[in-house]
């Protein structure tokens, strides 16, 4: 059956063009009756192909779980138990990898092998680093407290899954791995943070967050100018990226509001920068800087219904309603506003780093 994945294929292979994608999928497939392509969503999801993904990542789970039971059996002490569980385990994922990601190309299973090589590359950083010290400890696991005086400890795990993520990525592109390679080296400046000056972390938290979140929505921005017709990989890399960087910046943004004392004022400036999200959501049409604000945005509803002096009941009633409604219909107008808000700048110099809207798509 032909599909639409199908072509795209044909296209990277230099068959057809990416523009003729949607064209000649309406002409095959007889659905260009009106004399328009066929759209798709934007923000499609690679999770999974079929239920033959989620049934190979259940087996992936139980293979795992089955070699850490292993390993931990089989160990002769404690030093090699910790090396042979987690080094032995990348091997194991790295081959696995190499079937499922490399040849067949399943996108859940090489979500999860992604994700477990990278954190198994820092647990192997520090098991790496007991055995060496266990040499002359009678094999048996140092106290790292005694001797990470430094806190020098504390960043091998970090930059060795930074490593990893990367010697990973390098070999199977994987979308997600970049998100998480992200995410081990905002971890590992955290760090960095705390062994300078522990109070420089603490106090200015909501700062670093911003400029953290800050950075991973520019690097995401970065894949999605990469694709502006959200077509190959680098889309999927850049829709994880923004997963992380969306509650990143929009928590450190809304909490520090104080929704929770109760301030109508603050209830509402709180909507009104819900607002501005919203419209920068619409234009870079990325729906997840929204879905991490809403829990912000009804809690303020609340609170302005709550002094309305409905009643606690008829206040979480009434709140819950009016949000549904208010995603039901954003979710379902989401073309329509955002061509109504670009189309008539579909020309300006700055929309080539932009999507298209949905009339420059057929």
């Amino acid at each position: 059956m032909l599909t639409r994945d199908t072509l795209i294929a044909a296209s990277r292979q230099g068959l057809i063009g990416l523009d003729q994608v949607d064209p000649l999928l309406a002409f095959l497939t007889g659905e260009d009756q009106a004399g328009r392509a066929v759209m798709h969503d934007p923000e499609e999801m690679h999770f999974a192909r079929g239920f033959h993904d989620i049934f190979i990542s259940i087996g992936l789970v139980i293979l795992m779980s089955g070699y850490f039971a292993t390993a931990m059996l089989f160990g002769n002490d404690e030093a090699t138990t910790v090396l042979m569980t987690y080094g032995g385990s990348m091997v194991l994922v790295w081959g696995l990898a190499e079937w499922f990601s490399k040849a067949l190309r399943l996108s859940l299973p090489s979500i999860l092998l992604s994700g477990l090589f990278v954190a198994l590359s820092g647990l192997t950083g520090v098991s790496l680093l007991s055995v060496l010290f266990a040499l002359g400890n009678g094999w048996s696991v140092p106290d790292w407290a005694a001797l990470d005086g430094s806190g020098f400890f504390g960043l091998v795990p970090f930059f060795a899954a930074i490593a990893g993520g990367l010697v990973f990525y390098g070999r199977f592109r994987v979308p997600i791995t970049p998100t998480f390679i992200t995410l081990a080296t905002i971890g590992l400046f955290f760090m960095l943070l705390a062994l300078i000056e522990e109070t420089l972390l603490t106090d200015f938290i909501t700062l670093w967050m911003i400029l953290v979140g800050l950075g991973c929505l520019s690097l995401a921005l970065w894949y999605d100018r990469q694709d502006r017709m959200r077509q190959t990989v680098k889309s999927d890399t850049a829709f994880w990226l923004h997963l992380v960087a969306a509650p990143l910046l929009v928590h450190s943004l809304l909490s520090h509001l104080s929704v929770i004392e109760s301030s109508a004022f603050a209830a509402l400036a709180t909507i009104a920068l819900f607002v501005l999200i919203g419209l920068f959501a619409l234009i870079i049409d990325r729906r997840a800087l929204l879905a991490s604000g809403i829990g912000y945005l009804g809690v303020a509803i609340g609170i302005l219904i709550e002094q309305s002096q409905l009643g606690e009941g008829g206040a979480v009633a009434l709140t819950l309603l009016i949000l549904g409604l208010f995603v039901l219909m954003l979710g379902s107008a989401w073309t329509k506003l955002r061509d109504l808000l670009l189309s008539r700048y579909s020309h300006h110099p700055l929309m080539r780093n932009l999507p298209p809207v949905s009339s420059e798509r057929i």
